[in-house]
């Protein structure tokens, strides 16, 4: 029974969203002519769905504190890390939540003090050595697509290679005396706003079809595993 009311509420919802979307504001005079019934409802199926989300958003921190809160419990493989997770997340909660609610100077300096050091010293720092470790694996990735062992290849190099040279100041030393339409920074700025240009877009249509397909295919209640 929930099931089919879930199935139910989910082609309702989407069926008002998409109507309201498609349907003008004044309807055909063959229709009546009167305004969109489902635009004066709008703004209260807008803050259903925020309630919704909010409950749903509230979902994935509640299972990752259960779940580590049972590993540390059971004192399982990795328990050393979810302490350190759990600690994070409610000094991270505290902190940021603190700076809204307590107008108190002191403590508030010190919610202040915490939230920086947790956010700016350790997040960002964390995020930026992240980042520094995965180029290495970016070079040694791609040294591996970059042999010349196919013209794929060979044009992936060649491309790399302006592009790396047009923003640096080597590629304009080694091109200065060249005309204009020969120079490496007029060429890797035709390669990033042309071909990479039309990739990038073609990338997005293709993400935002599948995109379109898998909210089809879930308002539609498709691809259900039989009872």
């Amino acid at each position: 029974m929930h099931r089919a009311l879930t199935v139910v509420l989910t082609f309702a919802a989407g069926a008002f969203f998409l109507l309201e979307f498609i349907l003008p504001a004044e309807l055909p005079t063959w229709l009546g002519g009167a305004a969109n019934p489902l635009t004066p409802h709008l703004p209260l199926a807008t803050d259903l769905v925020i309630v919704l989300a909010t409950m749903a958003f509230l979902l994935g921190p509640i299972n990752l504190v259960r779940l580590h809160a049972a590993t540390v419990r059971r004192r399982t493989k990795g328990w050393g890390s979810s302490v350190v997770f759990l600690a994070f997340l409610f000094g991270s909660a505290a902190a940021a939540g603190g700076r809204e609610l307590i107008a108190e100077p002191r403590a508030l300096a010190v919610l202040t003090t915490a939230y920086d050091a947790l956010f700016y010293g350790v997040m960002f720092a964390f995020g930026i050595s992240s980042f520094g470790l995965l180029a290495f694996y970016l070079i040694s990735a791609a040294f591996r697509a970059f042999r010349l062992n196919s013209l794929d290849a060979a044009l992936m190099m060649l491309s790399a290679a302006v592009v790396l040279l047009g923003r640096s100041a080597l590629g304009d030393w080694l091109t200065a005396g060249w005309p204009a339409a020969l120079q490496l920074p007029v060429w890797q700025n035709w390669l990033l706003d042309t071909p990479n240009a039309a990739v990038q877009r073609a990338v997005v249509i293709g993400t935002f079809a599948g995109a379109f397909a898998a909210a089809l295919r879930f308002w539609l209640s498709l691809g259900r595993k039989p009872q």
